[in-house]
């Protein structure tokens, strides 16, 4: 289980069973189906990718995330991913979008954004 990831130094909790971990298979340009039928070519690589749901954060924890993953001077930054049990795995990463629900103060009097969620994509 991932307890948390750490972009840049700054630490961001993970929702309780709030991720989805993925190794990509990264393919050479030759891959492809041979005459008869068969998959021909070379794995190149694997890549990680994380995606994960935040627990509910304030607005100020919002903008330090927003800030951290749209940084245009560091487009790749690095995260350390935390496993429970404390083995973790660093890595390159891109980022997609952050998904902000959005909740009326009427629903969550907190003001608190919930269900934010991060994709962090080995480079």
């Amino acid at each position: 289980m991932i307890s948390a990831v750490i972009i840049e130094g700054v630490t961001f909790p993970v929702a309780y069973n709030g991720y989805t971990y993925t190794r990509a298979k990264i393919w050479s340009k030759n891959t492809g189906r041979n005459d008869v039928g068969d998959l021909v070519g070379t794995l190149v690589c694997l890549k990680d990718k994380v995606e994960i749901q935040l627990p509910p954060l304030t607005g100020q924890q919002a903008k330090i995330l927003d800030d951290v993953v749209s940084d245009v001077n560091n487009p790749f930054p690095t995260a350390q991913v935390l496993f429970l049990g404390g083995q973790q795995k660093e890595m390159t990463i891109y980022t997609g979008d952050v998904t902000y629900p959005y909740l009326t103060r009427a629903k969550n009097e907190d003001g608190l954004i919930v269900g934010a969620k991060l994709s962090l994509i080995q480079k």
